[in-house]
């Protein structure tokens, strides 16, 4: 594909004169400008993104291709086909008969066409309107009962295609079979279809709990043998068009090292394919509902009849009970050992409806929460434990959260508040201990929620069963102690680094959790403008230099390092990290973590990787000046070196190297880039509003009274915080000329950071406030 030149390319419906579409949302067809499009391309390849035009003298379709936005050109030779992805839904009144060209549509007609290309692979499906004309192919395919899509097929591609009646017209005319014959076959066929994925229910993932029970009615009239059952579940997310051949054999060869790995879960990672698609799909596939829990009615009565355990260790979620069947969701309802356990606890005969990981997640958080009879059972063990004959009180304590710390109730309790952390996708836990209660607090989206409170006679055990977790001396409880430990979620790994000190209320105690299996990111995904991306993706394509990552704890430094040697992997270089701990595992690069043992340092580690060959090095943090200065020198020698400083502006980086003592030159030879970069809380979209701004903040901003900014209000999917995630927001620093010739001993923050404002680089403040006028965070979030 070659890259479009910057002229308006000519639109779609001018280029081809498309044919409006024959049923439509009152009549109305949406614009075609724009239009959300998959470009399936002759070598098997997708390009996704918004269709700028189809120019029909050029032969070519343009788009502007996601997530980069980045402008396409593709020949009409080298696609396949173009389908648009926003589907048209059916008009169920009356629709007159639409003639157009050599095309005729008509809402209660539909035909089979069969389109064979030049490489012998075909497209078949049902369509309810055609068009042939000068330049290729035009079907509206019908997809349910309630939806058609559009699909565009260039001539230079097709070896030949079909249009005509289905085979019960076509029996009929010929006079091979009665009416009364193919209206029985028809059916018959129509019985089958109502359980397929794209033919009754599954597209829509707004059902209500109405709507869900009369899809169970309608459901237990049918047989459960499905044309799609026997198809794997790849082919039929090929067939839905939601992922490429290319993509379904790189999901397959990923799969057949790790065969306990669900394929829907590889391509979710991929990226290619949200979760919600690839489970409608599956939900297709074996003939059952896919909704959304936060549109079900739940019926908490029958949680009884499940025990909470049960629920979360096999991914089972009760909704309630209807004619005398329990109705479950599950992520994955191939899970036929869970179906039938759940039906032997509970007697109950099973209905199965599908839903995502995400949906369980919520409502295992919002409707089974942490089991209320652990904390009374664990208050229970701590009273018996503390009437223990002892010596005297301290060793009294001791010897009950010894005792306490190992009973089932304190060990269900502290596995469970950190599993609901997991699961709500938190950061850290604090176990905050007051006089006469203990809080336990989750940090989300870098806001600490209040999550509950129990009694102040569990801390010692909780915080002993933690310790003994963290392989930390339960007895010390007067002095600081930091642990680690690693726990297995479903099918994840996530490790806690574990603090734990001293306060007048008691031990207190926080744990962050790291999740080192987690997809990375890209560079594309970062959020940078074009030219600053372009900028950070020309640093790193030298062959020897420095850059740096800058900003707080937690400003997700090791996540932009990591997208940046994502994109170094496509080069075959002999990648090695340095980092304490290691925070995400990569397969092929060599990853090092320091501080295992006594004396291993960042350091020790750096002199030991300069023999070991590396072309690019990435030390987790550059903490001190022995550090700092062998970091320079392996730049200077002939190796690309990434790495991390605590400052607080790029400028501010320049002067923070020169305090450590490392010479001036040498930092001016190096030192490629800084990228100093915060993390803001992004806005809940559902309970966005109008911000109310106190003027201070509109004086200090810079920012005029006729602007208007937006704010999350709080609502129910956001936890009342009216926040839904985190985005990072920098300013991105590129050494120039001459940048580097301020580079002396004394030199000030301020002219380095109004030097590079005025070679171009924009600041954090302001590129906050674009993002704020985007609506994407608030003006508070700025301030």
């Amino acid at each position: 594909m070659e890259a479009v030149n910057n002229q308006k390319p000519q639109t779609a419906i001018a280029a081809l004169d498309l044919p409006p579409a024959p049923l439509s949302v009152s009549g109305i067809e949406p614009d075609l400008n724009n239009a959300n499009v998959a470009a399936h391309l002759m070598d098997d390849d997708v390009v996704r993104g918004r269709l700028l035009g189809v120019n029909a003298a050029a032969a070519d379709v343009v788009l502007s291709a996601a997530p980069s936005d980045a402008r396409v050109s593709i020949p009409f030779d080298k696609l396949r086909y173009l389908i648009f992805l926003d589907r048209l839904p059916v008009n169920t009144g009356q629709h007159p008969i639409m003639q157009h060209s050599r095309s005729v549509v008509s809402p209660t007609r539909s035909q089979h066409f069969q389109v064979v290309f030049r490489d012998d692979k075909r497209l078949t499906g049902e369509t309810c309107g055609s068009l042939v004309d000068q330049v290729g192919l035009h079907l509206f395919r019908t997809i349910d009962a309630g939806y058609i899509n559009r699909i565009f097929i260039p001539h230079q591609v097709v070896a030949s295609h079909h249009i005509g009646p289905k085979i019960g017209q076509a029996l009929q005319q010929q006079h091979l079979a009665s009416k009364a014959d193919i209206d029985l076959a028809a059916t018959r066929q129509e019985s089958l279809r109502a359980r397929r994925i794209g033919e009754y229910f599954t597209d829509n993932d707004m059902l209500s709990t109405d709507a869900l029970r009369k899809l169970l009615d309608h459901q237990a009239n049918y047989l459960h043998e499905k044309s799609d059952s026997q198809k794997k579940i790849g082919d039929l997310l090929v067939a839905e068009g939601l992922i490429s051949e290319k993509e379904l054999a790189f999901a397959l060869k990923a799969q057949q090292s790790d065969r306990n790995r669900k394929l829907g879960s590889i391509v979710e990672e991929m990226g290619v394919a949200s979760a919600k698609d690839i489970h409608k799909v599956l939900a297709g596939k074996l003939g059952v509902p896919f909704v959304s829990l936060k549109n079900i009615e739940i019926d908490s009565s029958i949680f009884d009849e499940l025990p909470m355990e049960i629920a979360r260790h096999h991914g089972v979620f009760p909704l309630f009970k209807y004619r005398g069947r329990l109705v479950i969701a599950m992520e994955d309802p191939s899970n036929t050992e869970a179906v039938s356990l759940v039906r032997f606890i509970t007697g109950q005969n099973v209905e199965l409806v599908v839903t995502t990981k995400e949906d369980l997640d919520w409502a295992f958080n919002r409707y089974y929460a942490t089991d209320e009879e652990s904390l009374i059972a664990a208050e229970k063990e701590m009273q018996n434990a503390l009437s223990v004959d002892a010596e005297d009180v301290e060793r009294k304590e001791l010897h009950a959260a010894q005792r306490l710390s190992m009973e089932k109730p304190i060990v269900r309790l502290v596995h469970d508040l950190i599993t609901q952390a997991i699961r709500m996708k938190a950061s850290d836990i604090h176990v905050r201990p007051a006089d006469n209660e203990v809080a336990l607090l989750y940090r989300i989206n870098g806001t600490l929620i209040p999550h509950k409170t129990f009694s102040k006679s569990l801390l010692a055990g909780v915080v002993s069963r933690i310790k003994i977790m963290g392989s930390m001396n339960i007895a010390e409880r007067r002095l600081p102690q930091d642990g680690r430990t690693r726990i297995t979620d479903r099918d994840g790994v996530v490790d806690l680094r574990i603090s734990v000190i001293p306060t007048v209320a008691g031990e207190s105690v926080v744990m962050r959790l790291l999740n080192a299996r987690v997809g990375l990111r890209s560079i594309n995904e970062l959020g940078l403008a074009d030219s600053d991306q372009e900028s950070l993706t020309n640093m790193l394509n030298h062959n020897h230099g420095m850059l740096l990552v800058t900003g707080p704890t937690g400003s997700g430094k090791s996540t932009t390092l990591y997208a940046a040697i994502k994109e170094m992997m496509l080069k075959n270089l002999n990648i090695i990290t340095v980092e304490n701990p290691v925070e995400y595992h990569v397969e092929g690069i060599e990853q090092i973590q320091v501080g295992t043992v006594p004396g291993y340092t960042f350091a020790r580690a750096l002199r030991h990787i300069l023999r070991h060959d590396p072309d690019v090095i990435m030390v987790g943090e550059i903490r001190d000046e022995e550090t700092g200065k062998i970091a320079v020198e392996s730049a200077l020698t002939g190796h690309l070196v990434l790495s991390t400083l605590h400052t607080n502006s790029a400028a501010s980086t320049v002067t923070r190297m020169l305090e450590m003592g490392i010479e001036p030159y040498l930092v001016s030879a190096t030192l490629l880039g800084i990228l100093a970069q915060r993390l803001v809380r992004t806005n809940c979209e559902q309970c966005m509003e109008e911000e109310a701004l106190d003027p201070a903040i509109r004086k200090t901003l810079g920012i005029g009274s006729e602007e208007v900014f937006f704010a999350g209000k709080g609502c129910e999917l956001c936890n009342d915080t009216g926040y839904a995630g985190r985005m990072a927001v920098y300013e991105l620093l590129p050494m120039t000329p001459k940048l580097r010739a301020l580079i002396l001993p004394g030199v000030g923050i301020d002219i380095i950071h109004q030097a590079a404002l005025e070679e171009g680089m924009s600041s954090l403040t302001a590129n906050a406030l674009t993002q704020a006028r985007l609506r994407k965070i608030s003006l508070a979030e700025v301030y």
